[in-house]
């Protein structure tokens, strides 16, 4: 039985963009034991990955899926 919404793989923009700055957040305590001398340009860089991510279309902080309440948060249909 086919639906008639296409399906989405979850590949958004803004799903990547929170999967990175997570990343980042995990490595910055062993990267910046490793590299002391470098630690604030680390967190720096992590707090600005997830300032990007939050920017990043839709505005705010939640990730988009399919099944929201909210119209502007559902994926873009391609």
């Amino acid at each position: 039985m086919s639906s008639s919404t296409p399906y989405t793989t979850g590949h958004e923009l803004k799903s990547i963009l929170i999967n990175i700055a997570t990343i980042l957040l995990f490595i910055l305590p062993v990267a910046s034991y490793i590299y002391i001398d470098h630690a604030k340009e680390m967190i720096a860089g992590v707090a600005g990955s997830f300032i990007l991510a939050f920017i990043a279309p839709p505005m705010g902080w939640m990730r988009p899926h399919p099944y929201s309440d909210m119209p502007g948060n559902r994926p873009k249909q391609s």
